[in-house]
């Protein structure tokens, strides 16, 4: 089989680590086969190395390792070919044995099927997966408004001004800048319901939801004290995608079939959702959205870090999973209503396994492979950037005790995070997010970080020196069994 032909595509809901370490992961693995091997990346620069019609019509396999799935337009370049789907995390765990049994798990892909096969996981029929896919799409907004924000909030700090526009008053360039930040909040929501139901629907989705999302969260317009937030754009988004999903079944003869999709789909979409959200879902959503923010800044501090707790454990748990994405997407989503204290949590929590893993790698290096040593300086300056994918061969050669350690770790370090009241304005770049305004205070940032460090290094040497006696005592007693046989 040494003259296979493999092409794939990988991404994730961020686009930023998964997608790029399991690129690379599938290239060397394909070549140390000796078979040629061409991935195309849908990252969060767009899609790169994209794959020619020439090398998928020669290709023996294709290979879809997604975290954000794929429109049904962009899969019918795949029909008729073997084509194996798996979640873009299982694909780096399973990378060394991802080629083996290729044949049996490949299924051939029907363009008109959105499953591959029932054996399969794929990610593409999971609610979570339309999810992230509102998220990745909104990610920009927010990390550039973020951006813009923490530039406008440091002019004025320094002593520019901050005069706002006014009738015969010029604005100063601090309030442009964060004005224009602002727009990026304020198209979060809406662009996060339109990707859902496009993610779901495809184009004929995307305008409706984006306008009617927009109208759930105009507060002017509906009368409500809060706007739908993102539980409006769950909502609306999953409400409408699959409206449309199941309208586009419709024939309505030849004469308007061709105008199904870009005009009667959208119009009537928006006239029945535009309405409803009006007078129904609009109201009602906001109502519970106001519920939901009163209590998240009223919570008693007993629950709040309980909570911060438990976010900080699912965070740490499965390093980019399905429990971790559930509570970076809860966080993540309350950026949007001005609360980014939960999303502090996500700041300095998944910074923590690479590099605690890395560091225990220095400080006891005898509990640790030859790789894993050899990869610890390549595993603490990506996980500096809160990726938390290097920290995965880790617990794979010991899941037990690193999960473990990662886990409890990562709770009480999201319980002092929320204690301290440690806030993140956006997704950044990790351990010098301080340096540019999206981390504050950043003495209690870095403060969070430096105990959860300790503690994370702490538990990793010490579960992890317990596992490996007890697995060596155990292989001692199989030994004395084996002699007195």
């Amino acid at each position: 089989m040494a003259n296979l032909k493999i092409v794939a595509v990988t991404n994730c809901p961020a686009g930023i680590a998964h997608t790029y370490m399991v690129a690379e992961a599938i290239e060397e693995k394909a070549k140390s086969l000796g078979y040629e091997v061409h991935v195309e990346t849908q990252g969060a620069s767009g899609v790169e190395n994209k794959l020619t019609p020439e090398q998928i019509a020669t290709a023996n396999y294709v290979i879809l390792a997604l975290g954000k799935g794929m429109t049904d337009e962009d899969k019918q370049r795949f029909n008729g070919k073997r084509v194996v789907e798996l979640p873009v995390s299982e694909a780096l765990k399973e990378i060394d044995t991802l080629f083996d049994n290729i044949e049996d798990r490949a299924e051939i892909f029907t363009a008109s099927k959105v499953k591959l096969g029932s054996e399969q996981d794929a990610v593409t029929d999971g609610i979570m997966s339309y999810l992230m896919a509102g998220v990745s799409a909104a990610l920009p907004f927010v990390i550039g408004g973020g951006l813009l924000i923490a530039i406008g909030s440091m002019m004025v700090q320094f002593g520019m001004p901050n005069t706002p526009l006014a009738k015969g008053v010029s604005p100063s360039l601090a309030w442009v800048i964060t004005s224009i930040g602002n727009l990026g909040f304020t198209f979060m929501i809406p662009i996060m319901g339109a990707y859902i139901a496009f993610a779901i629907g495809d184009k004929p989705a995307f305008a409706p939801a984006f306008l009617v999302t927009f109208l759930a969260n105009d507060t002017d317009l509906l009368g409500t004290q809060s706007g739908a937030g993102f539980l409006g754009a769950i909502v609306i988004g999953l409400s409408v995608g699959y409206f449309v999903k199941y309208f586009k079944k419709v024939r309505l003869g030849k004469n308007f079939q061709s105008i199904l999709g870009f005009m009667i789909i959208p119009f009537v979409t928006l006239l029945v959702f535009g309405l409803l959200t009006y007078y129904l879902l609009g109201p009602f959503m906001g109502w519970l959205m106001s519920i939901l923010l009163a209590f998240l800044k009223n919570i008693p501090t007993s629950m709040k870090i309980g909570g911060g707790f438990l976010v900080g454990c699912m965070l740490a748990f499965d390093m980019g999973g399905p429990i971790n994405k559930t509570a970076w997407f809860f966080s993540f989503s309350l950026l949007s209503s001005g609360i980014y204290n939960w999303y502090g949590i996500v700041g300095v929590v998944t910074l923590l396994p690479p590099m605690a893993a890395a560091i225990s790698t220095w400080i006891r290096p005898k509990l640790f492979t030859k790789q894993e040593r050899a990869a610890s300086w390549s595993a603490f300056l990506v996980g500096m950037t809160v990726a938390t994918e290097p920290a995965i061969p880790y617990a794979l050669a010991a899941p037990l005790p690193m999960i473990a350690a990662n886990t409890l770790a990562g709770g009480i370090t999201g319980a002092i995070t929320i204690m301290l009241n440690v806030e993140r304005m956006a997704p950044g770049i990790g351990i010098f997010d301080p340096l540019i305004g999206l981390e504050k205070p950043w003495y209690w940032f870095y403060l969070s970080v430096i105990i959860g460090l300790v503690l994370n290094v702490f538990f990793i040497i010490t579960f992890k020196t317990a596992w490996l006696r007890r697995r060596e005592k155990k292989e001692q007693e199989k030994l004395a069994q084996v002699d007195d046989k």
